[in-house]
């Protein structure tokens, strides 16, 4: 009896460890992400802290040996802390809609089999309990982001994994994104803090009025430069409205507020990986819905086929909401009928895996300022 009583008094003080251990690792990395974010003008504001956004949990048999486990335990939660670190990043600190991270699970038991699963938002490690007492087992942090991005944490006749290159929110495809939609932002902010800075409103929104401070015709040119700017920058026949209509009759003020309300839209991060699952979903179905065929039809005493189908890399980008997301269509109807004694045939038929540009046709600056425009109700929102 004393001996079970031992027995649990060690489980619960192992299991108290490790959640303290893996609770200070999770803090001590907060450091590595903000100084990663900052370096991509991420403000520490739209950062969420680790520990607030993650848990590293265990699940150990009661009956098994602890101690003899202990150092490749710590090791596989290190893995698991570096792992986190690495997915907070990839996704610039916030939370995402397809496949979000909110626990990592480590299992170790007697039956169980060394695997990797996903489901749910947790990503479950299991080592068998002699594999890691024994061998010294655990999942390294560079092989479990190997497999992660491989899309091994799925069965491997998953649909999901065939193209989890399109739906991993680390991948390569929504981390190219994303770098090109920063770009894309910093370059538009920079071109709203020159106008204002050139008309010395460098504070926009302040209900100040450019006219109390210069002569009309200054304003007036103002409000023209702001409207060109803007007709530049937007694609109006996405956006569905005429600019210049709906802007020249409006105050300097209301212009000062729109250019404001753009500029927070443009960097607002949440409204950057919505618009990056939306293209992903897009792209998805357009993939789903591919009108390829391959009908062959062969009469004769010998019939040789040789039909190939070819994945090749071509580059998209992505939009927010479906009207700003424009994809190259792809058709392809492959028929044979043959008759004869010999019957050969040889058929490519190539299927196009996106990945950067060119596919998929980006309108986040317009979908940006169409919110602004919503936001001051200067158009009217959509039902």
């Amino acid at each position: 009896m004393t001996q079970n009583v031992d027995r649990t008094k060690s489980y619960e003080y192992f299991l108290d460890f490790f959640h303290e251990y893996a609770t200070e690792l999770l803090r001590k990395l907060d450091q590595d992400i903000s100084e990663s974010l900052r370096h991509r003008q991420i403000p520490a504001s739209q950062i969420t802290p680790l520990e607030e956004s993650y848990k590293i949990s265990l699940k150990v048999g009661k009956d098994l040996d602890f101690n003899s486990i202990k150092k490749q335990l710590i090791h596989q939660l290190e893995a698991a802390a570096y792992f986190i670190r690495d997915f907070h990043i990839g996704v610039l600190g916030r939370r995402t809609s397809l496949f979000d991270l909110y626990d990592v699970e480590i299992q170790i038991e007697e039956n169980i089999r060394y695997a990797l699963s996903f489901e749910s938002g947790k990503l479950l490690i299991q080592i068998p309990y002699w594999q890691i007492a024994s061998l010294k087992r655990y999942l390294p942090y560079q092989k479990l982001k190997y497999r992660w991005h491989r899309g091994q944490q799925f069965h491997r006749l998953s649909p999901t994994r065939r193209i989890w290159w399109l739906l991993n929110p680390i991948g390569e495809l929504r981390s190219n994104l994303r770098s090109m939609l920063l770009l894309a932002i910093q370059k538009q902010i920079l071109g709203i803090d020159k106008l204002l800075i050139k008309f010395g409103l460098i504070d926009i929104g302040d209900g100040q009025s450019l006219a109390a401070k210069e002569e009309q015709e200054v304003s007036q040119r103002f409000k023209e430069t702001a409207i060109a700017f803007l007709k530049a920058n937007v694609n109006e026949e996405k956006l569905g409205v005429n600019l210049e209509l709906i802007l020249r009759d409006r105050d300097e003020v209301t212009l000062m507020q729109l250019l404001g309300l753009f500029k927070k839209n443009l960097a607002d991060t949440a409204q950057m990986e919505e618009l990056i699952d939306v293209g992903a979903l897009t792209l998805q179905e357009q993939i789903q819905q591919e009108q390829s065929q391959v009908d062959i039809k062969m009469f004769g005493l010998v019939n040789v086929g040789n039909y190939h189908r070819i994945d090749i890399a071509v580059n998209i980008s992505a939009g927010y909401l479906k009207k700003y997301v424009e994809i190259l269509p792809r058709k392809a109807d492959v028929k044979a009928v043959q008759f004869g004694v010999v019957n050969v045939y040889t058929i490519d038929d190539i299927t196009v895996k996106p990945n950067f540009h060119g596919a998929m046709t980006l309108n986040f600056e317009t979908a940006a300022l169409e919110r602004a425009l919503k936001e001051l109700d200067l158009v009217p929102i959509e039902n």
